[in-house]
């Protein structure tokens, strides 16, 4: 066998390896965006059972007016996602959501900062602290 040969067999062997993972990077990008695409192809009845399963009531609620306020469904479609991974992770087994925690969801979505007012003899401070 002569140098131009075995160069020839080692360019094919890297050229069947760069394919085989190209391929392979290929499939994975299919599946990202079939797992992307698959909340938003779950009916609004399917959705509100799953909330109301895994949230207390409370807090159902009050995901329930954040999904009908037309200007905040986005921010509800983000926390019924989060929801699912939370789901499909297994953090959620046995457990419920509350209130605060859809609070908590929201105001991480919204990029709302924490507030701390403090009242002291008739006069009111406001401060704005970052978590």
């Amino acid at each position: 066998m002569t140098m131009d040969d075995e160069l020839k067999k080692i360019k094919e062997r890297k050229a069947k390896e760069l394919m085989r993972i190209a391929q392979l990077r290929q499939e994975g990008m299919e599946t990202l965006k079939k797992a992307e695409e698959a909340p938003k192809s779950v009916t609004e009845e399917d959705k509100l059972n799953v909330m109301n399963y895994f949230l207390t009531s409370e807090a159902y609620e009050y995901w329930k007016v954040l999904y009908d306020t037309q200007n905040k469904k986005e921010t509800a479609e983000t926390i019924f996602i989060n929801v699912l991974y939370l789901v499909k992770v297994g953090y959620m087994e046995g457990r419920q959501i509350s209130r605060l925690g859809i609070k908590k969801l929201e105001r991480k979505i919204d990029n709302i900062p924490s507030t701390l007012t403090i009242k002291r003899k008739g006069e009111k401070n406001s401060i704005q602290k970052e978590l």
